[in-house]
């Protein structure tokens, strides 16, 4: 069955796109896919993955990226009741679509303990206006590699993890979504002063092809230095 074009609008990057097959939704950036319903088993796995990794019972959780609404959804699910997620979307237009369209099939009912923003992540965190996270979770773009935005990248730089560092509770964790290993990040976030563990959250159509999660904790003493 071909994809159905629903929306589209203009972003500051560019043309995003809301297509459709029967319930099942894809976006695309400037004509590249940027997420597909079809295949959402990581989305799904990282947003279980934010909801735990910091092992506190109620964590306080921000999520950058709205999206399919997957990845809210899987950590709505995991929580419960317990803390609070608060997802900060670029795109006025993807909430909008969520709301429309996908919402009925991804999470039906937003849980009071969800909060959805139309805002830049890194304008909210610099912004240092509100409360600390236990988790910050990023399942911004394509990850720190291969981006579809280039403005994404100083979210992954030295400077933005240390920016996303600042908003943390003390032990809190940046967690990334990525649909690429990479080696070259590990290396300057370790440089940065971050101890950096990598995991497969899913294989995407074959065995040596999956997608990963990054979870950075900023070490006790490069936190002391910054």
């Amino acid at each position: 069955m071909a994809w159905e074009l629903v929306d589209s609008a203009d972003v500051p990057d560019g043309l995003l796109e809301l297509y459709r097959q029967d319930d099942v939704f894809m976006i695309r950036a400037n004509g590249l896919e940027l997420m597909n319903g079809l295949g959402h088993q990581s989305e799904v796995a990282f947003g279980t993955m934010a909801a735990e990794v910091s092992g506190k019972a109620s964590p306080n959780i921000l999520l950058g990226g709205l999206g399919l609404g997957y990845t809210l959804a899987a950590a709505a699910r995991a929580l419960g009741e317990k803390g609070s997620i608060t997802v900060a979307e670029l795109s006025p237009a993807v909430i909008a679509w969520f709301d429309r369209y996908i919402s009925p099939t991804v999470l039906p009912l937003r849980p009071g303990n969800v909060t959805v923003l139309a805002s830049d992540i890194g304008d909210l965190l610099r912004a240092g206006t509100g409360p600390l996270y236990d988790v910050i979770a990023l399942d911004v773009d394509n990850g720190q590699e291969v981006l579809v935005s280039p403005r994404n990248a100083q979210l992954y730089d030295s400077a933005g993890l240390h920016a996303l560092a600042a908003q943390l509770t003390p032990d809190g964790v940046i967690l990334l979504w990525s649909a690429f290993e990479s080696p070259s990040f590990v290396a300057m976030a370790m440089e940065a002063g971050f101890s950096v563990h990598s995991s497969v959250l899913a294989s995407v159509g074959r065995a040596d092809l999956c997608h990963y999660a990054y979870s950075l904790r900023l070490v006790q003493d490069a936190h002391s230095k910054n």
